[in-house]
This record gives structure tokens, C-alpha cells and sequence, in this order.
């Protein structure tokens, strides 16, 4: 994507549908905001994904082409040395114009709302998606809602109204979904985060910019794939682009495993033989883009289907990890810090074999807050 407010929005050309995650059952190419219909009738919601003609060509295949970019992508894979016999690579998503991963997405999911005809995105944030969507929107001269929960950092907040975006805020996290369900049928303003409970993620043409992730990390190692990559999760919506995306572009080499970093046992409890539907215990933390009790069948199947695992992260373990990479000159925010965390982890455990190669996403830098 070049560095422009786009032009013609046109879909590709071997996009025929979205397909269920769990039934498989294919849908038109439309907007979905609470998913798979019939797994919502049944009470087992579950995402969608794009569906494409097969084979495709080399690299990966995205949704739309010709929407709004500010450049995003390309971000540096930086070494961080061995760390108990493993290779550590730390791909540095804080150098996205907004400073995150969501960059990605967000210009995907504009590109779609802008075809689609939309006038408004509106999603729920704790911070860098709001801040992220707001650019994209204004680069495409959309309206953009962000709703976001009392305890957002003022300074993120005016972040987003700077940008253009109207922010409502609740006293907690689940009301903003509730107030994005109000939009679902509009046929002016389109849900790009999750609106149903159970949660199934966001925008499955949103989800599909981080497909490019997985390719950037193959070309970083020189056309090898890691044998581990470390996801920080809450919904899985990065999680389950990256396994799309490895997917996508593996040929016949192994894919890599996915370790999906929680705060508190959300997905490892699942994988455990909990209710996947459940509410899961789980206090404040200061991973706030990790947070949330409740789990997305894509976050569950990118571990199962990726032989991965998921690796719970204490506040005072992250907030100690935080502090060594600033003073390393990697200022990570704890969300971010929480993956080389899960490593040394991991290592601990013995899940993690010595001769490894490993890569941590760094999702975002710790700057926005300042």
C-alpha cells in the first residue's frame, strides 16, 4: 500500500465469500457484525473469513485494493539475542504511523466501508485502535465513533478527538458493545470491533490486514518461518490474521506456533476443557489492550489449529519486563512488553526447545500515554 488517501476502492478479484470459522458455512460478501448467523441462532458464535478462489498466486491475497494507507507496514524486525538457547527476534509493530499493529487493520476495514458505501465506522478501544481508525477515517474523509470506558488515558482520548472522532465513554467495558450493537442494520455507519456476547472479534476484512504480518515476518528472516510466534491477545483478532496469513504463504513448510499471551487464564482455560461461552475470572490489570473476561473462538482455533499455546503474564512480572526493555531503548507498552515476558516464560517450562527461532510481536509503543 502506498503512502496516500487512496483512490478506487476495488475488491479482488478472487474474493467469493466469508466463510464460518467453526461450520464452515459460507456467507455473501457483506457485513457480518455479529458473525456467523447461523452459529448466533445456535447460541456457538464464531467469526467469519474471507473466502478466496484456490490456488492463489505468491504472498498474500487481501480483500481490497486502492484504500487509504499512511504508509503502514514494513516495520523493522529487530534482534534481541539469545535468551535460554532460543533465537528472539522482536517485530517492531510501535513503528506504524499511529504506532501499532491496528494500523493494519484499520486501513483494510476503511477500504471496505468506503466500497460499501459507508459514511461512519464506529468501533470500541482501549487505546490504539480508536487512535488508529480515527487517521484512517479522516485520511479517507469518513466520520469515525470511538467508544472507550472512563479509565482511558485523557491524553489517548484527545488523541482520537484530534483526529477527527466523536468518543463516547462508559463506566465499563461491556457497555461499549452494547452501544456499537446499536449501529448493526445501518446501512450509513458499519461496527468494525466486536459487538456480540460471547464476543467473536472484529471485521473479517479488517482482520485480514494483519496477513501481511505474516508475510513481513517470513521476508525478515530471510524466507524462513519461525518455529514460534508470540501473539499478546485479547479477542485473538491478531492471533487468528497471523494463522491466516501463515497459512496462506507456508507452501509446504511448517507453519509456525502460535503463544497467545493473556493476562489471566482466558483461552488457556478453554484449552483446558472450559465452557468457551464462559465468563472467566479475571480483575483489572495493566495490559488494558489484553484485558476482558470472556473468550473468541478465533483466538482458541489459531492456538489448536497452529499445535500453539497460551501462556498467562502477571501484572508485576510485565511491569518489571516493561521497565528493563525502556531502559534497553525499547519502549513498549505493557501490552506489547508482556510477549517477551511469555518467552522467558515458555522457556521455564520447557515449551519452548533450546535452537528455537522465535518472534515476539511487539504490538505498540509505550508513547501514546505520555
Amino acid at each position: 500500500m502506498g503512502a496516500s488517501g487512496g483512490g478506487a476502492v476495488t475488491p479482488h478479484p478472487d474474493l467469493t465469500s466469508l466463510r464460518c470459522i467453526r461450520c464452515g458455512a459460507h456467507q455473501p460478501v457483506e457485513d457480518h457484525p455479529q458473525g456467523c448467523p447461523s452459529c448466533a441462532r445456535n447460541g456457538t458464535p464464531a467469526n467469519l473469513a474471507c473466502a478466496y478462489r484456490s490456488p492463489g498466486g505468491p504472498g498474500v491475497r487481501l480483500p481490497y485494493e486502492g484504500g487509504p494507507s499512511l504508509g503502514e507496514g514494513g516495520t523493522p524486525m529487530l534482534r534481541a539475542g539469545t535468551r535460554g538457547g532460543v533465537d528472539l527476534w522482536l517485530k517492531w509493530e510501535g513503528a506504524n504511523p499511529t504506532g501499532s499493529h491496528k494500523d493494519r487493520f484499520s486501513a483494510l476495514a476503511v477500504a471496505r466501508a468506503l466500497h460499501a458505501g459507508y459514511e461512519r465506522l464506529a468501533a470500541a478501544s482501549s487505546g490504539n485502535a480508536g487512535v488508529s481508525l480515527a487517521a484512517y477515517c479522516a485520511r479517507a474523509g469518513l466520520g469515525c465513533e470511538i467508544a472507550v470506558t472512563d479509565d482511558t488515558p485523557g491524553r489517548v482520548v484527545d488523541l482520537m478527538r484530534e483526529l477527527g472522532a466523536d468518543v463516547v465513554s462508559f463506566p465499563e467495558a461491556g457497555q461499549r458493545w452494547r452501544h456499537l450493537a446499536g449501529h448493526v442494520g445501518s446501512r450509513t455507519v458499519l461496527p468494525v470491533t466486536n459487538v456480540p456476547v460471547p464476543p467473536v472479534g472484529s471485521s473479517p476484512f479488517g482482520i485480514e490486514g494483519y496477513k501481511t504480518l505474516a508475510a513481513e515476518i517470513r521476508a525478515d528472516l530471510g524466507n524462513r518461518l519461525p518455529d514460534w510466534v508470540v501473539v499478546p491477545a485479547s479477542r485473538g483478532d491478531l492471533a487468528w490474521g497471523l494463522h491466516l496469513g501463515f497459512h496462506e504463504i507456508r507452501g509446504s513448510l511448517r507453519g509456525p506456533r502460535l503463544c497467545l499471551v493473556e493476562p489471566f487464564p482466558r483461552v488457556s482455560a478453554v484449552l483446558g476443557g472450559a465452557d468457551p461461552h464462559a465468563h472467566f475470572p479475571g480483575a483489572t490489570t495493566v495490559m488494558p489492550s489484553l484485558a476482558g473476561n470472556t473468550v473468541a473462538l478465533q483466538a482458541v482455533e489459531a492456538v489448536r489449529r497452529s499445535a500453539g499455546r497460551a501462556e498467562v503474564v502477571a501484572d508485576d512480572a510485565v511491569t518489571a519486563g516493561t521497565r528493563r526493555l525502556w531502559r534497553s531503548g525499547l519502549p513498549l507498552e505493557p501490552s506489547s512488553a508482556a510477549a517477551v515476558v511469555a518467552v522467558d516464560q515458555a522457556l521455564q517450562a520447557g515449551a519452548m526447545a533450546p535452537g528455537a527461532l522465535v518472534v515476539a510481536v511487539a504490538t505498540a509503543h509505550g508513547l501514546k500515554g505520555m
